[in-house]
């Protein structure tokens, strides 16, 4: 792998922002470091031709890949497969990196050797200011051990996907795939790290996520458009847990627990509550389902959900279970 850095840019209906992401990237003094993968999801706007035709100006730096359109997570796969670089990171079609920033963590990533580089990253809003997620500096600058973080942060690991560089060959190696539609982000943010031993904190604030536009999956609209897919993904992350939990060091399988069950406490409420998905027919239905897959997949994780709370002393699953009583449908 010659290249220092494989940016997976998955793309889908964005011609209003492509070019804003690709000019964040391609910079002539990387040509020789970087290897940007834009992969088209099967997009009905002009983002093809728009790839296209930045790659005409950039070949050395950038490939472009079409596919039929699959979701999120199937583009990632496949930039997985086709990566080159020593470190794999992702950048949102819509979202960008600080140019400055970005020269300089080539030049970090190029000094280190380790399983997972996590650098900063800001919230970009669209009617008000941005917002810094910087790591701190007490963490920053040293190679560490991911179970001395784990267990110095109370199996919290706050690493978003707009900080993670993994190693290539620790994705390809482990086969690492992702849920194939939507919220492959968390799988993503997740299933991997079973497998990182060194990660590298940096305050290079490089990723600029943005945040208001529409039809975004984490908006309300989006949760119950793709109810399905969290669902899949909750199972998926479960069933995981309950193959590789005796294998995991103990801080990782504490953080995988506490991250599990938090998927689980969502998936939960989305199919309970009215805002969501309660009020349709077959919620009922994917719940029941649900509840059973969880029962016999992983039986610590079902005893365990029965302690999730809302306003801090409701078991809202508990009691649904054992009285068929949705609390958040009272009054």
């Amino acid at each position: 792998m010659n290249k220092i850095l494989t940016i997976a840019i998955p793309a889908y209906n964005m011609e209003l922002y492509l070019s804003r992401c690709l000019e964040s990237v391609l910079l002539s003094e990387l040509q020789e470091k970087i290897d940007v993968l834009l992969i088209n999801d099967g997009s009905k706007d002009q983002t093809l031709s728009i790839a296209n035709e930045y790659r005409e100006k950039y070949p050395e730096m950038l490939r472009v890949i079409d596919k039929p359109n699959g979701g999120w997570g199937t583009v990632i796969n496949r930039a997985i497969k086709e990566a080159e670089g020593k470190y794999f990171k992702i950048l949102d079609a819509d979202d960008w990196f600080d140019t400055k920033e970005l020269v300089k963590f080539i030049a970090l990533l190029k000094s280190v050797d380790v399983d997972l580089v996590a650098s900063s990253f800001s919230y970009e809003y669209e009617e008000k200011p941005s917002r810094d997620d910087i790591y701190d500096l007490s963490l920053c600058n040293k190679a560490i051990r991911l179970a001395d973080y784990l267990k110095s942060n109370q199996y919290e690991k706050h690493l978003p996907m707009a900080t993670l560089s993994y190693r290539t060959e620790l994705l390809k190696e482990n086969k690492i795939t992702i849920v194939d539609k939507y919220y492959g982000d968390i799988d993503y943010n997740l299933i991997p790290l079973v497998y990182v031993e060194t990660l590298y904190f940096t305050d290079i604030n490089l990723y600029k996520y943005y945040i208001g536009r529409e039809g975004q999956s984490t908006s309300l609209d989006g949760y119950n458009n793709h109810l399905e897919d969290y669902i899949r993904l909750c199972e998926k992350i479960t069933l995981f847990y309950s193959q590789h939990e005796p294998e995991m060091k103990d801080e990782v399988r504490r953080m995988f627990f506490k991250d599990n069950l938090n998927v689980i406490r969502f998936t939960y409420h989305l199919l309970l509550s009215p805002a969501y998905s309660w009020n349709k027919e077959y919620s009922k239905t994917y719940l029941k389902n649900l509840d059973m897959y969880l029962k016999t997949t992983c039986p610590d994780l079902y005893k365990a959900s029965n302690k999730l709370y809302i306003k801090k002393i409701i078991p809202y699953i508990y009691i649904w279970r054992q009285m068929n009583l949705n609390v958040f449908n009272l009054k």
